[in-house]
């Protein structure tokens, strides 16, 4: 029987309340590179796990690490919280420390932003979710490697992780991170040369503050208002692809001057619509001509430092 939209919308928020204080757990964008390779990105991946799963009280809900920074979505005491991070940036530039490049990591700092409500909590994990795609254009939100985003909704990653028979070795542990202090999780799942997400994430409980996979879909792929917002609460700079592009300016067309497309924009409309999306979306000039069919060389009547 289907299930109506009112009663999954209480569900979820029945599981929201149940979790807690919840936060948005980010590092600086403009950080110069602390992982360089992808064997880097092994090692946060099963730092992050390791740090994790050291305090009980903190539930991550998902994830992801780029090249210079972090964010996590995540439920728990403000000070255990605080405390993990230090733990996973102590540990982590000792490990860079031994590979030769640990510039940089000393300053390396995180804010930390009280989640409102259910709508804040979706937007913040969709936009975790989507955050690596936007930096690397060979990925998208649902196969992204180094986040745990790939597992939402996702049965085949799944049962890849519950199949997996490898464990993380002591050897590994100790050579990595040089501390006798994590031998206690030897023994973990190991799959694909790290400790994978559904080891130390709550997965299951963040599919469930969305109605269905539909609904995650949406939020991940065309809720760009909500993206947009984050985005703004945390100062930093998202880019858009055309088709996110795209549906945001047909919102405005049809709210704001009642035409279905863009090209069906008047000519000043059109320049109005642009300084928009560039100010707003952080468009580039040949996006607004692709989108609005301006002539990029009309433009710089527009934005004159472009």
């Amino acid at each position: 029987m289907k299930k109506d939209f009112a009663s999954e919308e209480r569900r979820c928020e029945l599981l929201f309340l149940g979790l807690g204080p919840c936060w948005h757990l980010y590092t600086p964008e403009n950080h110069p590179v602390i992982l360089t390779d992808e064997a880097d990105f092994k090692v946060a991946m099963t730092l992050l796990a390791i740090c994790t799963l050291n305090f009980p009280s903190v539930r991550i809900l998902t994830f992801q690490w780029m090249s210079n920074h972090l964010h996590i979505t995540l439920a728990g005491p403000e000070e255990h919280i605080a405390a993990l991070f230090r733990m996973l940036k102590k540990h982590l530039r000792n490990y860079l420390r031994s590979i030769g490049h640990s510039e940089g990591i000393k300053e390396w700092t995180f804010s930390l932003r009280h989640i409102e409500g259910l709508k804040d909590l979706r937007n913040v994990i969709s936009y975790n979710n989507r955050n690596g795609f936007l930096v690397n254009p060979n990925t998208t939100p649902f196969n992204y490697p180094w986040g745990a985003n790939r597992f939402f909704f996702n049965q085949d990653a799944r049962k890849r992780f519950e199949d997996c028979h490898e464990t993380i070795r002591l050897k590994y542990i100790r050579n990595t991170f040089h501390t006798h202090k994590f031998d206690s999780f030897t023994g973990l799942p190991f799959l694909d040369g790290f400790i994978p997400p559904p080891a130390f994430c709550d997965i299951v409980s963040t599919e469930g503050l969305f109605r269905n996979a539909r609904h995650y879909f949406s939020a991940v792929s065309r809720n760009i208002e909500g993206i947009k917002t984050v985005a703004n609460e945390i100062g930093e700079n998202i880019y858009y692809m055309d088709d996110e592009l795209y549906s945001a300016v047909t919102g405005i067309c049809r709210e704001q001057y009642n035409v279905k497309q863009p090209f069906m924009l008047p000519a000043n409309a059109k320049f109005e619509v642009a300084r928009r999306i560039y100010y707003d979306y952080n468009a580039s000039p040949k996006q607004i001509a692709r989108i609005l069919r301006i002539d990029q060389s009309l433009l710089i009547n527009v934005f004159p430092t472009i």
